[in-house]
């Protein structure tokens, strides 16, 4: 039998008892009575009984599902954080509350389903860290909406992301193709998108505030990248074509949202274009990795 180990991750352990030694008698001969039988009557038992084989249970994997799952966690992760910020900045409250409990709860049903298919202990490993991540991360729901909590949910946030990414690359890896490529792809521009918002919280928190300028500038060029790599994809479809054309509209809206927010940094209405334009864009590349998914 072969354990998985992990810190934190407890280990369960079988002990023999004493009534298993009768029990191991009577199966001894039964074995015996069995080599017995004849070479028809062992043919019947194999066909009557059907063996589960790894690759019976692996054929229950759907890598471009799975990749498309994993890819969305650190987009939710970042979408946590920027909930929180903007109900900490009085901006889209109720709207803000209702994303963060959905992003919560998409969050730990999909870490539950890639743990259940993951294809690989190492990647089964990494989910379970996630979840221990997650389990701390996810109390912030009952914090208030301060700048010292929200400053605490940064520095969480940033190593949630980091694992959730490490699952979605080691997932694009056990199944690299021109496919999982764009399904990937696809999801670094709906979380980046979420980064992209979040930052410019950070900004008018004043959280980050020795980075925020090259975090944002990095972001944005992160994002134009992979953008880029998409409308030039030749799997692409016309519908697929229209819906990046739209993403390249909510960016054009995003941008003017951002040079009105870089005059008043800490204005409520601008943070709220620029969050409504990032989140246009990251449903609009949710329908896309779906449409790369069934390509």
């Amino acid at each position: 039998m072969k354990f998985l180990a992990h810190s934190n991750i407890a280990t369960r352990h079988y002990r023999q008892s004493a009534e298993f030694q009768p029990a191991m008698v009577l199966f001894v001969i039964l074995i015996g009575c069995g080599f017995m039988q004849t070479a028809g009557a062992a043919t019947v038992s194999d066909k009557a009984t059907p063996k589960v084989t790894a690759r019976s249970v692996s054929a229950k994997f759907d890598q471009g599902k799975a990749l498309n799952l994993a890819i969305r966690q650190p987009m939710l992760a970042e979408r946590i954080t920027k909930a929180f910020l903007m109900i900490n900045l009085k901006a889209l409250v109720f709207r803000s509350r209702n994303q963060l409990e959905e992003s919560l709860t998409a969050f730990e049903a999909a870490l539950k389903e890639l743990q259940r298919t993951a294809p690989t202990p190492e990647i089964r490993e990494n989910y379970q860290l996630l979840e221990q991540l997650f389990d701390e991360y996810k109390e912030i729901k009952s914090k208030s909406a301060t700048v010292a909590n929200a400053t605490t949910l940064a520095e969480q946030n940033e190593e949630l992301v980091w694992i959730a990414q490490k699952g979605a690359t080691l997932l694009r890896e056990y199944g690299a193709s021109t496919k999982n490529e764009l399904i990937a792809t696809a999801g670094e521009v709906r979380t980046v998108s979420q980064r992209l918002a979040k930052l410019y919280l950070f900004r008018a928190a004043g959280i980050r505030s020795a980075v925020i300028a090259s975090d944002l500038k990095k972001a944005e060029a992160d994002y134009r990248a992979a953008v880029q790599r998409l409308i030039s994809a030749t799997p692409n479809t016309p519908a697929i074509n229209s819906e990046l054309a739209l993403a390249e509209t909510q960016w054009i809206f995003l941008k003017q949202a951002i040079e009105r927010l870089n005059s008043n940094q800490t204005s409520s209405v601008e943070l709220e274009h620029v969050s409504k334009a990032c989140d246009n864009i990251s449903e609009v590349m949710e329908r896309v990795a779906v449409m790369y998914e069934r390509i």
